[in-house]
């Protein structure tokens, strides 16, 4: 019998942990079995009574789970039929899918499959544990997730396919609560109002949690795509939890809102508290995100390709490259890339390279630092290119300067907060708003405001804005709202070439360099130009 003591099976989790922590999960390779771990077998259809051997596997997820120890390895087989009622592994399991690759397999190809439609585990297809690994399964119709972790460190889920998950419409990433600044229209600032905005979300696809454990995650390869309700991957990070991400080659497409959700992510990373996430992605593609002709509630969307949230007092510092996204549907707020500090006081960095963001229905990319308690926030663009924005209400840039459309846009919204963009090598248009929107809002308050909106653009180009080129503008007395744009060709926009306002008593000053205009090179972008339109209280020079 395939069966270990409870002596072993302790001595073998603390071995597999061990490893674990040891390895990490850097690469795909899969680590060493323990020296009395088995291999078992399971197939959807199989006779009733199998041992659990590769000539008589087991019939079903519940008798492998209860048959399994730590450290062991379950292989699923293929089968026209599927595993039904989700499973739970243990420290250092691995669940295999056997046989070749099932990202990309012919349609109709019998493949390892399984799913929960049932109440087990949450209604998750796969809950992890610490160490576990999952590869090369087809799960498919999950109650709630398709793979679920909850401070389950150091694991690798790599070249799954998932789908159809969240049948429920289960709430899971909770965006906020935040505010926003209401007198923004009036160019005037107020006091900040209480944080009482949240937009809920489905559960993920995959989704790992974490409130005390460290560790790392590693993802790649997977597919997840037509979700019945909620986002593809998700990462959080929450109470003083210390996680190290890793997300590479993923592709999230066709990932549907469902009822009563205001938001829906391709891939979301959240760290909250005292938490610390570092997360880097590379490679992957969130596709044809919220389709309007799968679903009618997607009109209603607030998707994103890409959403970074930092709040409380947690650090992030994430790292995207060669990063492709194409198609964000919605009507309400929909980006490529939404870089969002929601509450508290973290402190985070982003930085993009090599990478697109192409057609969406909102701001591309939106560097948004909405906190009133003194967040500091970094955003680096290289080598990045965003393109083709729309929005219904655009024609509304004059009086709310963000949100319709804009290419790129930074803000800060705090008293005390910070807020820094770079751009180097980038290139923006076809937008329904500004090209690069830059907005300084500090709310009123007793004291001296030490809020900061830096910047600095090179070697960049902005074109076909509906509105204006680069939009500077200051409400309120902001400490610095200052920056640099030099090499940087703008041209083609319906507004302003550069445009700047300042309406309160910030030190608002903005360093030109060389550049084109319209197609004709200038030796400083501050040269007297019919549409260069900057307000007297803006500082100017040329380098």
């Amino acid at each position: 019998m395939n069966t270990r003591p409870p002596a072993r099976r302790a001595a073998a989790r603390a071995a597999v942990s061990l490893l674990a922590l040891l390895s990490g999960v850097a690469s795909t390779g899969i680590a060493a079995a323990e020296p009395d771990s088995r291999t078992w077998y399971v197939r959807a259809g199989a006779a009733p009574g199998g041992s659990g051997d590769a000539a008589a596997p087991f019939d079903s997820l519940a008798r492998v789970e209860a048959a399994s120890g730590p450290g062991d390895t379950i292989v699923v087989l293929p089968s026209a039929a599927v595993l039904d009622g989700g499973i739970a592994l243990e420290a250092g399991q691995q669940l295999v899918g056997d046989g070749d690759s099932v990202v990309g397999a012919a349609n109709g190809a019998v493949l390892p499959r399984i799913t929960n439609t049932g109440g087990a585990h949450d209604g998750d297809a796969v809950r992890l544990a610490p160490g576990a690994q999952v590869r090369n399964l087809v799960i498919d119709g999950a109650r709630r997730g398709g793979i679920y972790g909850s401070d389950a460190a150091d694991v690798a889920i790599t070249g799954n396919v998932v789908t159809g998950t969240n049948q429920n419409c289960v709430d899971g990433f909770m965006i906020g609560p935040f505010t926003l600044p209401p007198t923004i229209p009036l160019g005037v600032s107020a006091p900040p109002l209480p944080n009482f905005i949240t937009l809920n979300n489905g559960w993920a696809a995959i989704m790992t949690d974490f409130s005390s454990a460290a560790g790392n995650v590693l993802i790649a390869d997977n597919l997840v795509h037509n979700t019945a309700c909620g986002d593809g991957i998700d990462v959080r990070a929450h109470g003083a939890s210390r996680v190290t991400a890793q997300l590479t080659g993923n592709t999230t497409r066709d990932i549907n809102l469902g009822l009563a959700k205001l938001s829906v992510l391709a891939v979301g990373l959240q760290a909250g508290d005292t938490a610390q996430l570092d997360a880097t992605l590379t490679g992957n593609a969130q596709l044809d995100i919220a389709p309007l002709d799968t679903s009618p509630l997607n009109h209603l969307a607030d998707s994103e390709g890409i959403f970074v949230n930092a709040m409380g007092r947690a650090r992030m510092d994430v790292t995207i490259d060669r990063n492709e996204f194409r198609d964000g549907h919605g009507n309400f707020s929909a980006n490529g890339l939404e870089y969002v500090t929601t509450n508290g006081t973290p402190d985070s960095r982003v930085t993009v390279t090599d990478s697109t963001f192409d057609t969406v229905r909102g701001d591309i990319i939106e560097n948004y630092n909405l906190s009133s308690e003194g967040a500091r926030q970094s955003l680096t663009l290289h080598r990045v290119q965003a393109h083709r924005s729309t929005f219904p209400a655009a024609a509304l840039n004059p009086l709310i300067p963000a949100n319709l459309g804009t290419c790129l846009v930074t803000t800060n919204f705090g008293r005390t907060g910070h807020t820094d963009l770079t751009v180097t090598d980038s290139s923006f248009g076809d937008c329904s708003a500004d090209g690069i929107g830059l907005i300084g809002y500090t709310p009123s308050g007793s004291g001296p405001a030490t809020a900061e909106l830096i910047f600095d653009i090179r070697d960049t180009t902005i074109s076909g804005a509906a509105a204006n080129g680069v939009n500077i503008i200051n409400i309120g007395d902001t400490a610095a709202v200052r920056g640099t744009i030099e090499r940087t060709g703008i041209s083609a926009v319906q507004g302003a070439l550069v445009r700047a306002r300042n309406q309160g008593g910030a030190n608002m000053a903005v360093t030109f360099g060389p550049g084109t205009l319209d197609g004709t090179a200038v030796p400083c972008l501050a040269a007297t130009h019919p549409r260069i339109d900057m307000a007297e209280s803006v500082i100017r020079s040329c380098v």
